[in-house]
């Protein structure tokens, strides 16, 4: 099902390449210690939710496989930022597939500012704003689209 009114993403080449390059720098290392990364950096993001919205755990019944699946869709994501709307249609999938996922808000993913010090700028935390808007946003649009077609 498609959505009525899309979500867009625009990023410039050099936006790409700061979230893919700080993606892979910040999976490395748990990929090193024998950790599956993505679900490792999910859990960092999931943690950082629950820490300033704590209320929120309760919509999450399995926080393993949530971070797994997580962190699966946004490495899908970040390798497909050239082209990230060809994956719409499996964000939509979710979507129509998943529960309450809540909107996106900046200090959602701030605990990643903890992986990258003074690294983690205004421009630098931009682009990965960009970036988990649009695939939660994504998936939630698609999720709504569902609920009210039924």
């Amino acid at each position: 099902m498609a959505v009525a009114d899309p979500i867009t993403i625009s990023l410039t080449t050099d936006e790409i390449s700061l979230v893919q390059d700080s993606w892979a720098e910040a999976t490395t290392p748990y990929a090193a210690n024998g950790d599956e990364p993505v679900t490792a950096i999910a859990s960092i993001l999931y943690a950082g939710l629950f820490s300033h919205h704590p209320e929120l755990k309760e919509l999450f019944h399995d926080i393993n496989r949530q971070s797994a699946s997580l962190g699966a869709v946004l490495g899908v994501a970040i390798g497909a930022l050239g082209d990230i709307e060809s994956i719409t249609p499996a964000l939509e999938s979710l979507g129509n597939l998943r529960g309450r996922i809540p909107g996106v808000q900046p200090e959602h993913i701030a605990t990643l500012s903890d992986k990258f010090g003074e690294k983690w700028t205004p421009d630098f935390q931009a682009p990965w704003v960009k970036v988990y808007a649009y695939v939660s946003g994504r998936i939630v649009a698609s999720m709504l689209a569902v609920r009210e077609a039924n």
